[in-house]
């Protein structure tokens, strides 16, 4: 409504011009939409990030995939909500739900979950990212044993790739053998890096995954999955 009174206000204002009316609008309809695009993205983008939060926990996570899916197409197009479609009644009709795709074990057992778009710095929404090296902020862990695991693609490798985790002055230091290449950038392995132990609970710290070196694109990063030790035997 606020929308349709702006542009006729505009147009009745360019009425004795009408030759440059037209060029007025798109002019206008460009301002506006690069305007909502500018206050919608940033939103939209949290919205997004809990979004994949919810999905990695939840016991049936394909309504959170459907949604994750709906708002990655509505950032493709620019973030730019259409109001009088959304409040328009839709017909009933079942929404067929993707096939949710296979979680690993990891991921169930995970304490806690990281994407790249939770990284620091992060202004991407992608669910996956080459990385080089990349930083997270873990705001806290109860003291104990954690192993550290990495869900990844890699379908070219020419040697092994160093991998390096740093938490809390702690490093651990692993490597992805070539045997163990994905066969493309859609298939997605996990890869144990190692274990940390933490003497007393910590706080606001970083975790920082290095992948051959800050320059390195080998590696595509989907999660970083934090899970409890199991008791030595």
């Amino acid at each position: 409504m606020i929308r349709a009174a702006f542009i006729m206000l505009i147009a009745v204002s360019a009425l004795p011009a009408q030759t440059t009316a037209p060029a007025t609008l798109e002019q206008m309809e460009a301002i506006y939409q690069r305007e909502l695009s500018t206050r919608h993205i940033p939103l939209i983008s949290q919205y997004l990030i809990g979004l994949q939060k919810g999905a990695v926990s939840a016991s049936d996570n394909a309504p959170y995939l459907a949604e994750i899916a709906r708002v990655q197409e509505l950032l493709k197009r620019g973030g730019v909500i259409d109001l009088a479609a959304a409040r328009a009644p839709q017909p009933a009709m079942p929404m067929p739900m993707p096939e949710a795709p296979a979680k690993p074990k990891e991921a169930a057992q995970a304490v806690i979950a990281l994407s790249p778009a939770l990284s620091k710095g992060s202004v991407s929404v992608e669910p996956t990212a080459k990385i080089g090296e990349m930083e997270w902020r873990v705001e806290f862990m109860a003291a104990g044993s954690y192993e550290l695991h990495l869900e990844y693609a890699c379908p070219v490798l020419s040697a092994p790739l160093k991998l390096v985790a740093d938490l809390a002055g702690q490093q651990i230091e692993a490597e992805l053998p070539v045997e163990k290449v994905t066969k493309d950038a859609e298939t997605f392995r996990v890869l144990r890096l190692g274990r940390v132990t933490l003497p007393g609970d910590l706080r606001a710290r970083d975790l920082r995954i290095t992948a051959g070196d800050k320059s390195s694109s080998s590696l595509i990063l989907r999660h970083i999955y934090i899970t409890l030790a199991k008791p030595a035997s």
